[in-house]
C-alpha cells in the first residue's frame, strides 16, 4: 500500500523528496507536495485542519508505485489522504516528516490561548518561532535538494533505461501465452492455474532481472547512493535537533509557575497536532477529541465523558511518544542494516515499528468502546459512526449503490408503489452493506499490520539485492522466487465481493425504474474498490495509462469496453499487478474555531472538546 507504509530511510526519502521530479520525467503524474497544507493553512485561528482527500483505489501497479503517495497533511490535526494501496513509494512517504518544521507561525496564537501568555511572553514566542522559520526553511531545502538528487539516481537504478518497455513487453507476452493456454484448455483457466502460471513466469523474469542488475554493478551503485542519503539525513537530523532545542529552551525558560503546570498538557496537545497525521494503519490517525467535537454531541454528553477523555489523553500520548521516539531513532538503524546486508536486524526493527503503531491504533479502539459505555444511546451511535468513518474511510465512504438509492428516492416522478419498493430494497442493501463492512473492518484490523510488514520486507529485499526489482511493480506481481509470492489479498477480495453485491442491487434498482429515471442515477465508482464505470466505455476516452490494457481486453475490437470485457480487464489487471494507484488528495481548508462559553477557547484541531457551551 501504496495506501504501503514503513520507515526505511533511503527509499523513503528518495520517494517523498526525489521521486516526483523523476517520475514526471517518465511521463506520469505525481501528487504535488504541500498542496494540502497550503489549503488548510487558510483556516481561521483555532480551526480544525481539514482532512486530506481520499486517494484513488488503484492496486498493485508499476505506475501506482509512484503515483500513490500520501498528500501532505491538511492543517493542524487534519489527516492525509491515502493514495492507492499498491505503491512502494507511498509506503515510505511519511519520512518526509523529517523535513516538516516542528514550530509554525500559525501555531503562535495557541500559546496565548492555551497557556495564557502575556504580551511580553508573546513577543518572545514570536521572535523564537520567526527565527526558527527563517533558519529552518533554507537549511531544509538545501538538504532536500541533496537527497532529491540522490533519490533520482536511486529511482533510475531500478526503473530507468529499458525497464518500462521491458514490463510492457512482459505483460503483452504473458497475455498472449495465457490466451493460447485457454485455447488449448478449451476454455478459461481456473484462478489457481492462472496464479501458478503468473508465479512461475514472474519468478523466472525476476531471477533474470536480479542477475542483470548484479552483472551491471547496479547493486553496488544502490548501496553507494543509499549511503549518500544516510549521511545527508544524519547530518540534517543533527541540525534539526539543534534548531528545535533553541526554541524549546527559550519557551520553557519564559514560563511562569502556573504555566509550567499546564506545560505537559500543552505538549500532549501539540503532539496530537503534529503526530496524528503520521498514521500507517487504519485507525492509527483517528483523534477521538476531534471526532467528539465534530459528531454533533450534546454538551451534557461531552461533560459526562470528561474522566474517560482524561484517561484517553494520557494513554494516547504514551502510545504516540513510544511510537514516534522509536521510529525516529530506528530509521537510521534500518538504513545501516540494509547497507550492511543485515536483513534480520532490519526485519526486527520493522516489526517493532508496526507493533508500536498498533499501540496507537488500539488506544483509539479501546477508548472508542469505553466512550460508548458512558454516552447516551443516541449520541453514542453518532459518535461511533463518526469514529469508524474516520478510522476506515475506504470502507465507510459512500458507495455508488447507496448514492443511487438516495437519488432514486428523490425522483419527483417516482410512483408511490415504486417508491415503497425502492425504500424496501434500500433497507435490504443497507443491512447487507453494514454486515460486509463489519467483516472488512475486522479483517483489516487483522491483516493490515502483517501486510505492512511484508511490504517493507519486500522492499528491504530489493535494496539489499536478495530480491528482484520487479517487487517494486506491485504486490502479487512476482512469484515466490522473486520475493513477491503472489500474496493473497483477503481484504481486497472482500471489497470485490462488496462491489459485486452493490452491482446486483443496482441492477434490481434499475428494474424498478423507467429508462428515463435510470439515466438520472449517479454514474462512476462501484460499491467496492472504487474503480469506476469508465463512462462511455470508449477506449480512446480512457486515461492513457489504461488504454493498452483495455485494447487487449477488447475482444470484439470495437473500440469500447462492454461490461464483460470490463470484468476481464480488471481481472487481468489484478492478476498482473496492472492497477493504478490514485493520487493522494489535498488536505481540506481548516475550519474556523468556534467560541466557547464565557469567552472560552474555541475548538482546536486535535484538541479537547469545549467544556463550556458547544462551540460553533
Amino acid at each position: 500500500m501504496l495506501h504501503t507504509r514503513s520507515a526505511i530511510s533511503a527509499l523513503a526519502l528518495a520517494s517523498s523528496i526525489g521521486v516526483a521530479d523523476a517520475f514526471a520525467r517518465q511521463g506520469a503524474t505525481a501528487p504535488a507536495q504541500g498542496a494540502g497544507q497550503k489549503q488548510s493553512e487558510q483556516g481561521g485561528q483555532g480551526g480544525q485542519g481539514g482532512q486530506g482527500g481520499q486517494g484513488g483505489g488503484g492496486q498493485r501497479s508499476a505506475q501506482g508505485l509512484f503515483s500513490g503517495g500520501m498528500s501532505v497533511s491538511g492543517g493542524g490535526g487534519g489527516q492525509r489522504g491515502m493514495g492507492g494501496r499498491g505503491g512502494m513509494m507511498g509506503a515510505f512517504s511519511q519520512l518526509q516528516n523529517r523535513y516538516k518544521p516542528e514550530f509554525l507561525r500559525r501555531d503562535i496564537p495557541l500559546y496565548k490561548e492555551q497557556l495564557s501568555f502575556d504580551d511580553a511572553q508573546m513577543t518572545v514566542v514570536e521572535a523564537l518561532v520567526n527565527d526558527y522559520d527563517l533558519s529552518f526553511s533554507p537549511l531544509a531545502e538545501e538538504s532536500q535538494d541533496a537527497v532529491r538528487e540522490s533519490g533520482t539516481r536511486l529511482f533510475q537504478s531500478f526503473v530507468g533505461g529499458d525497464m518500462r518497455e521491458t514490463m510492457r513487453s512482459v505483460r503483452e507476452t504473458m497475455q498472449q501465452d495465457l490466451e493460447q493456454m485457454e485455447v488449448e484448455n478449451g476454455g478459461p483457466l481456473s484462478d489457481e492455474a492462472r496464479r501458478k502460471f503468473m508465479s512461475e513466469r514472474m519468478a523466472k523474469i525476476g531471477e533474470d532481472a536480479m542477475a542483470a542488475r548484479k552483472a551491471a554493478g547496479a547493486d553496488v551503485e544502490t548501496r553507494a547512493v543509499m549511503q549518500e542519503i544516510f549521511d545527508e539525513v544524519t547530518r540534517w537530523d543533527t541540525k534539526r535537533g539543534e534548531l528545535k532545542k533553541v526554541v524549546t529552551d527559550g519557551l520553557e525558560g519564559s514560563l511562569t509557575p502556573e504555566q509550567k503546570a499546564k506545560w505537559p498538557a500543552f505538549q500532549r496537545f501539540m503532539r496530537r497536532e503534529k503526530g496524528m497525521d503520521s498514521a500507517v494503519l487504519s485507525g492509527e490517525g483517528t483523534n477521538l477529541f476531534v471526532v467528539m467535537d465534530e459528531a454533533g454531541l450534546s454538551q451534557s454528553s461531552i461533560d459526562g465523558s470528561t474522566k474517560v477523555l482524561d484517561d484517553y489523553e494520557i494513554a494516547l500520548d504514551n502510545a504516540l511518544v513510544a511510537r514516534d521516539d522509536y521510529i525516529s531513532q530506528s530509521e537510521p538503524r534500518i538504513m545501516k542494516a540494509v547497507i550492511g546486508g543485515d536483513t534480520a536486524a532490519a526485519k526486527t526493527i520493522v516489526e517493532r515499528q508496526i507493533t508500536l503503531r498498533r499501540g496507537v491504533r488500539d488506544a483509539n479502539d479501546h477508548y472508542r468502546i469505553t466512550l460508548l459505555g458512558v454516552l447516551p444511546a443516541d449520541d453514542g451511535a453518532k459518535f461511533n459512526k463518526a469514529a469508524m468513518a474516520s478510522a476506515f474511510r475506504r470502507v465507510y465512504r459512500e458507495t455508488r449503490a447507496s448514492e443511487a438509492f438516495v437519488k432514486a428516492l428523490e425522483l419527483a416522478d417516482l410512483t408511490p408503489e415504486a417508491r415503497a419498493a425502492v425504500a424496501s430494497l434500500q433497507q435490504l442493501y443497507s443491512a447487507e452493506l453494514s454486515n460486509i463492512n463489519d467483516r472488512i473492518v475486522n479483517l483489516t484490523r487483522k491483516e493490515e499490520p502483517q501486510q505492512r510488514i511484508e511490504e517493507s520486507l519486500r522492499i528491504l529485499a530489493v535494496l539489499d539485492g536478495t530480491s528482484s526489482p520487479l517487487v517494486m511493480f506491485g504486490r502479487g506481481m512476482t512469484g515466490a522466487g522473486a520475493g513477491g509470492g503472489g500474496a493473497a489479498d483477503p481484504v481486497g477480495d472482500l471489497m470485490d465481493q462488496r462491489g459485486e453485491m452493490g452491482t446486483k442491487y443496482l441492477e434490481q434498482l434499475h428494474g424498478l425504474l423507467t429508462p428515463e429515471q435510470q439515466v438520472q442515477l449517479p454514474k462512476g465508482r462501484d460499491g467496492g474498490r472504487n474503480f469506476g464505470s469508465f463512462g462511455t466505455g470508449k477506449i480512446s476516452e480512457l486515461p492513457e495509462q489504461f488504454q493498452d490494457a483495455a485494447k487487449t481486453a477488447d475482444k470484439n475490437k470495437d473500440g469500447t469496453i462492454d461490461e464483460q470485457e470490463r470484468t476481464t480487464l480488471f481481472e487481468s489487471m489484478r492478476q498482473q499487478g496492472g492497477g493504478f494507484g490514485g493520487q493522494g488528495g489535498q488536505g481540506g481548508q481548516g475550519g474556523q474555531g468556534g467560541q466557547g462559553r464565557q469567552g472560552g477557547q474555541g475548538r482546536q484541531g486535535g484538541g479537547r472538546p469545549s467544556q463550556g457551551q458547544s462551540g460553533n
